[in-house]
Parts: structure tokens; sequence; C-alpha cells
């Protein structure tokens, strides 16, 4: 199956070109589109941009369809092979063996590789749709640490201008240097972001087959994510009725298996010792198939359940970032009024951006997940 992956909690998709926090200092926003580096080389990146350009970058769906046409041509040369050796020639399990297993086994390599085809497409598409995410978290990290570092940068112009005045009685000196430390901090961290967003960016460029410094901006709004997956538990379940290509190599491998008892049981018989590694390799061959089968049906249990808990603490990871904050302009004002320290200010700064950094990772994580459904 990150950032804003399906992330109702994502808010609205941050915009390279008007990215702003429903609860960030006014500011913000103004500033973000004045930094941002738009070129001709820029272009808004969706998901189904990704899709298209991981389709026609990535070479996974060109070797798939030589390897089903190469097994579809081995299967005729093997079919004409075989053509000579009639059934009423064969009077050797060997024989028999040569003849009819090759042959299942060409038939069966020759399915598996046209359902894999026919499984490349979706595999690219949640490749694309990955690496939109990654993009879209590591655009995320930078705009939050640049916002956190500018809401400090402002704490130290008001601790600054309240150690000047005479009137100010709880700033001194060393309390603004205590501030532009914190803030010294918040700039190294959205320094590593921004480094890691240029990291990131190059990387998953590669993956999109486009020029190594490609430069994107976001949608400025999100389709929401629902409490719900947008596809039921009941149709998810159903859609395991449809072979994918593991269960039907699991299926084609029951079928060789049973081939061979089969043609020992015929030619010799199954109380030899072949005739009993047949057997075996038979029920070994369902009991795969079997386990195969409960690992699919477990694995959708698990990514709705997973989708359920990381909606519910991305909701509340950005519940709590508002009241944090809230509770952060309101302190501002008590220091102003004198009625607090710059120290309590810090701390409930500090509390913020801790908060703010499990809503990162509560959206991405979540949007890891939401590509499943996507």
């Amino acid at each position: 199956m990150t950032f804003r992956v399906k992330c109702s909690l994502i808010v609205s998709f941050i915009s390279l070109v008007s990215f702003s926090f429903s609860w960030a200092l006014p500011s913000i926003a103004a500033e973000t589109t004045q930094q941002l580096k738009i070129t001709e080389n820029t272009e808004i990146l969706t998901i189904e941009k990704a899709i298209k350009l991981v389709k026609a970058a990535d070479t996974e769906m060109a070797k798939a369809h030589i390897d089903a046409e190469n097994d579809n041509l081995n299967l005729r040369i093997v079919k004409m092979q075989l053509r000579g050796i009639r059934a009423d020639s064969i009077d050797s399990l060997e024989l028999a063996q040569y003849k009819y297993i090759t042959e299942a086994q060409s038939e069966m390599n020759a399915r598996i590789s046209n359902l894999y085809k026919e499984s490349v497409e979706g595999i690219l598409r949640g490749k694309a749709i990955l690496s939109y995410y990654d993009l879209l978290n590591a655009h995320y990290e930078q705009e939050w640490k640049r916002h956190r570092y500018q809401r400090v940068d402002e704490l130290v112009q008001i601790a600054n201008g309240c150690a000047k005045s005479s009137k100010c009685v709880n700033a001194n000196k060393e309390d603004v240097r205590q501030v532009e430390s914190t803030a010294a901090i918040a700039k190294v961290e959205w320094f590593v972001a921004q480094s890691k967003w240029e990291e990131t960016r190059i990387q998953q460029n590669e993956i999109l087959g486009v020029d190594a410094q490609k430069e994107w901006l976001f949608p400025t709004e999100d389709e929401e994510a629902t409490e719900d997956p947008p596809i039921t538990f009941e149709d998810a379940i159903a859609s395991l009725k449809t072979d994918s290509y593991v269960v039907a190599q699991k299926k084609g491998d029951i079928q060789i298996a049973q081939l061979r008892v089969d043609l020992i049981n015929k030619y010799s018989a199954l109380s030899t010792i072949y005739g009993k590694i047949a057997t075996n390799n038979l029920e070994k061959a369902k009991i795969e198939l079997e386990k195969s089968k409960k690992a699919d049906v477990y694995a959708v249990y698990t990514m709705y359940q997973k989708y359920r808990d990381g909606y519910k603490v991305m909701q509340t990871c950005k519940h709590a970032v508002k009241l944090a904050n809230d509770n952060y302009n309101k302190r501002i004002s008590q220091f102003k009024q004198g009625t607090i320290s710059i120290f309590e200010v810090l701390q409930l700064e500090q509390e913020l951006a801790n908060m703010e950094n499990h809503y990162l990772a509560a959206k991405n994580d979540f949007n890891h997940i939401r590509a499943n459904f996507q």
C-alpha cells in the first residue's frame, strides 16, 4: 500500500504557491509565496500527474510485456516440440512427465506472466502515489519548520522590545539570549528540513522520470479523507475472489503437483518413494495456497484497522495543535501584559512545536495507509 497521504486531517494540500496554516500567523502565507523558487521548470504535481509520469518512465511495464511475450512464444515452441509424442506411444513415467509436465509448466508460466503484466499497472500506480506523498511530506516538513522558526523569531523581537522598555519588568537581556538560542535551534531544524526536501525531490524525480532539478508546486486543496475508507470492507474481501498473480501461481503449482501424482499413479505406483514424494508435494502446495489466501484476508483486516486508527490519531493531533497554538497566542498576550515570564512562553512554544511534529508524523503515516485505497 506520506505525507498527506489520505489524511483527512491533512487539512488542505499546502501549496508551495499559497501555503497557509489554518492556525498559523497571518503573515506566513504571503512570506511563503515570496520565498518560492518558481521557474519555468516548475509545475503543479497532482497524484494523477505522478501516476502518468511513473507509467511513462518506469521500465517494469515494458519488461512485463516482453516476459509475457517470451513465455507465450516458449509455450508455442514447447507445444511444437511435444507434438510428435503421441499419447498412445508413451510407455514410461519419464516420457509421460517429459510431455505433460513440460507442457503444463510452460502453460502456467505463460498464464502467470500475462497476469503479472495486467497487475503491473496497479503496482506502478501505487509506486507513483507513494512518490507523491513522499514529496509532499518533505515539503510540509520544511514549511512547518520554517513557520516554527518565524514564530520564535517574532518572539525574539517581542522579548527584545520588552527588555529595552523601562515599563517591562518580566524580560531582560539574559531572557532575550535564551529566546535567541531557541530561535537558532529552530533555524537549524528548518535548514535540515530544507536539505531533506532537496534530497527527496531529487530521489523522487528519478522515480517520476523527470529532470533531477525539477521543481514542484502542490494543489492548494486536497480531497478530504473520511473516517471510513473509500472502499467498503465487504467489497475489499469480495475482490479477493479474483486471483492475483501470486494466488494464480499457487494454484498452478497445485495443478502441476496433481499432474505429477496422476502420472505416477498411471505409469508407476503411488506406493513408491517417488509417489510418496509427489503426494507430499501436492499437500504442501495446497497448504501454501490456503496460507496465501488467509494472509490476504488478514491483510485486508489490518489495512482497514490501520486506516481508522491512523485517521483518529491524525484528527486528534490536528485538534491538539490548534489548542496548543491558541494557548500559545494567549500566553504571548499575557507576556506583553507582564503577567508571565518569557520562560513560560518558551515552554509553551516548545510544547506547540512537539505537537506539530506529532501532527506531521501522523499525517505522513496516514498518507501511506491512505495510498492503499487510492
